[in-house]
C-alpha cells in the first residue's frame, strides 16, 4: 500500500469510528407527506411541438418561471435545448437550442446534461460526440434570461482523446462555475476505475481554467456531484471503489476554491460489494448549515434502496444514514432539490410495494425532508402510460414542487411533468 493510500485508509477508518460515535445522535422518523400532485402528468414538450424528448432537468428562477432542459430530436440527430414556462407549467414555449445544430448530444441515464439557473445567467453542461470518435464535455451559457445561448465551449483540456463523461454542474455564491466529471486520461488506477476531475470558470462561464484531478479510484459510470458550503467550501461526492469491489459513497472538500481537496470522507460504511459499475451516483444538496447526500445501495445489512445522510459540520462527519425509500421496491436514481425557504425534497424511481402479484411499473416518488431532521414516507407521483426513469425535481416557494421524467412511447421517448403543492390546512 502506498503512503497516500495509507493516509486515505486511515482517514476512512477514522471516519468510520466517528460515525459509530455519532450513532447516538437521533435518527429520522418517517411521517405522512403534506404534498399532493395533479392526477395526470403532461407531455409538455409534445404540447410545444416536440414529439420525442428525454433526460429532463428542472430549475426554477426567482420569478417562479419553470425551466426544462431536454435532449430532443430523432436518434442520430439529438439536440439540447431549454423550454420555459411563465405560468407554472400550464403552458410551455418551444425549447431554445443550446447545442449547435450539427452537433450530436450524447445522453443516457446517468450521463445526461446538467442545468443551473441563476438570477441573470443560465448554464448548461453536456457530453457531445467528437470528431475523433470520443466525446467532449461542452458548456454553454445564456446572458439573456434563457432567450438565447452563446456558442458552446469545450471544458475538457486534454490533448490526447480519452473517455470523459457523467458530468455535473454547480455555481458557488461568488458566481464561480464548477464542472465535475469522470475522466480516463490517467488510466485505470486501480483497474476498473476512472478519476474524478474538476474545472472552474471565474468569469461566469466565458472560459474554463485547467482541469484538476480531485481523486483516483472512482466507480466508472456513477456520476459525481458538486455543491458548496456556507463559506463557499467546494464539496465533491462520488462512488469510490474500495478493495474487494466495495463501492461506497465518499465526499471530499476544498477550502481554497477548488485548488486542492481534503482526503475523502466515507459518508456511510455500506460495504456494498458489486463486481461492476451499478450506474447510480449520489445526489447532493446544501441548505443552511446542513449538507445532504442521497444514494442507492445494496449494502451488507441486506437492505436495498435510497439512503439519506446529512452533515452539519461541513462534511467532516455525517449522521447515521437512514433508508429514505421506505418500503418501496427497486428504488434508484435519487435527485435532491433545496429551495430558498428551507424546503428540501428527494425524488427517486421505484415500484409500488403493495402490488399483489407480478411487477408494478416504475414510477416517481417524493420524500419531504424537514428542518427537524425528519423525513416523510415516500409518496407516489401519478405516472403516465409507461414506466418512469430518472426523475428530476425542483422545489419552489410557497409549497410548489415540479417533477419531470422520461417515459418510452411509440416515437421513442417523451418527457412528462407533474406538479404538486403542499396541502393547506382545512
Amino acid at each position: 500500500m502506498t503512503n497516500s493510500c495509507k493516509r486515505l485508509h486511515s482517514c476512512w477508518t477514522v471516519a468510520g469510528v466517528l460515525m459509530a460515535v455519532l450513532a447516538s445522535w437521533s435518527c429520522s422518523r418517517m411521517h405522512p407527506s403534506n404534498y399532493r400532485f395533479e392526477t395526470q402528468p403532461r407531455n409538455v414538450l409534445a404540447e410545444a411541438g416536440i414529439p420525442s424528448a428525454k433526460d429532463p432537468k428542472l430549475a426554477l428562477s426567482s420569478s417562479g418561471a419553470v425551466h426544462l432542459l431536454a435532449v430532443y430530436g430523432e436518434e442520430g440527430q439529438s439536440q439540447l435545448g431549454m423550454a420555459i414556462s411563465h405560468d407554472g407549467g400550464d403552458t410551455i414555449a418551444p425549447p431554445v437550442p443550446i447545442s449547435e445544430k450539427a452537433a450530436q448530444v450524447s445522453s443516457h441515464g446517468e450521463n445526461s446534461p446538467s442545468l443551473i439557473v441563476r438570477p441573470t445567467e443560465y448554464y448548461a453542461l453536456w457530453e457531445q460526440l467528437a470528431d475523433h470518435g470520443g466525446t467532449n464535455l461542452m458548456f454553454a451559457r445564456s446572458m439573456t434570461f434563457g432567450h438565447s445561448f452563446e456558442k458552446p465551449i469545450r471544458v475538457t483540456d486534454k490533448l490526447q482523446p480519452s473517455f470523459n463523461g457523467f458530468s455535473s454542474l454547480g455555481v458557488a455564491s461568488n458566481g464561480d462555475v464548477y464542472a465535475v466529471w469522470l475522466d480516463a486520461r490517467d488510466g485505470a488506477q486501480p483497474p476498473g476505475t476512472f478519476a474524478v476531475y474538476l474545472a472552474k470558470s471565474v468569469d461566469r462561464g466565458a472560459t474554463f481554467g485547467r482541469n484538476l484531478r480531485v481523486s483516483l479510484g472512482a466507480c466508472p459510470c456513477c456520476r459525481p456531484v458538486v455543491t458548496f458550503g456556507s463559506s463557499d467550501e467546494v464539496h465533491v461526492a462520488w462512488r469510490h471503489v474500495f478493495p474487494g469491489d466495495i463501492r461506497d459513497i465518499v465526499i471530499s472538500t476544498s477550502y481554497d476554491n477548488g485548488a486542492s481537496f481534503s482526503p475523502p470522507v466515507r459518508v456511510a460504511v455500506d460495504n456494498w460489494r458489486v463486481a461492476g459499475c451499478p450506474h447510480t451516483g449520489p445526489a447532493i444538496a446544501h441548505n443552511g448549515n446542513r449538507l445532504y447526500l442521497a444514494w442507492y445501495t445494496e449494502g451488507s445489512d441486506g437492505k436495498a434502496g435510497i439512503k439519506l445522510a446529512w452533515s452539519e459540520d461541513g462534511a467532516r462527519r455525517f449522521r447515521p444514514a437512514v433508508m429514505a425509500s421506505g418500503k418501496t421496491l427497486d428504488a434508484n436514481h435519487p435527485a435532491l432539490s433545496a429551495a430558498a425557504d428551507g424546503t428540501v425534497l428527494l425524488a427517486f424511481q421505484a415500484r409500488d410495494p403493495v402490488q399483489k402479484e407480478g411487477w408494478s411499473p416504475l414510477q416517481a416518488y417524493l420524500v419531504e425532508i424537514t428542518d427537524t431532521t425528519r423525513i416523510s414516507d415516500p409518496i407516489p407521483i401519478p405516472r403516465g402510460q409507461k414506466a418512469v426513469s430518472y426523475p428530476a425535481v425542483a422545489a419552489g416557494s410557497m409549497g410548489r414542487v415540479y417533477i419531470a421524467w422520461t417515459e418510452p412511447d411509440s416515437k421513442g421517448n417523451q418527457i412528462r411533468l407533474s406538479r404538486g403543492r403542499l396541502r393547506t390546512s382545512g
